[in-house]
């Protein structure tokens, strides 16, 4: 068995989604802000969504709205213009589910979407 990275995230889109098409499928680009052990400590997670996933955050995701989201962690890599080495962790997201917004008054059930690996390019 490989070792895998499995994560899961709560927390509020910090804008709203961006979809890309690629050659064999589409990718919808996000980000989570997710507070901290102390409430001034926040950490912001980029997320992608592919496939069909994507296609639900997209249509029902705008900044602001509070999901859960469960993948793969992943760490981009990269070198900046001054030659220095970056890196930063993407969740590749397999599951989501929409929780609220901040307008929300009233609790409603949360939506779970599920996907296969067939859905994912990679």
């Amino acid at each position: 068995m490989a070792d895998i990275a499995n994560i899961t995230i709560v927390g509020r889109l910090t804008r709203n989604p961006e979809t890309t098409e690629t050659s064999n499928s589409s990718v919808t680009k996000f980000s989570l802000a997710v507070n901290g052990w102390k409430d001034d400590e926040v950490s912001y997670i980029d997320c992608d969504a592919w496939g069909k996933v994507g296609e639900v955050v997209q249509q029902y995701c705008e900044k602001g709205k509070q999901v859960a989201v469960a993948g793969t962690l992943r760490i981009e890599k990269w070198e900046d213009k001054e030659g220095n080495k970056r890196s930063k962790p993407i969740v590749n997201v397999r599951d989501l589910t929409l929780l609220g917004s901040k307008d929300d008054a009233k609790a409603t059930a949360p939506k779970k979407v599920e996907v296969s690996s067939d859905d994912l390019p990679f």
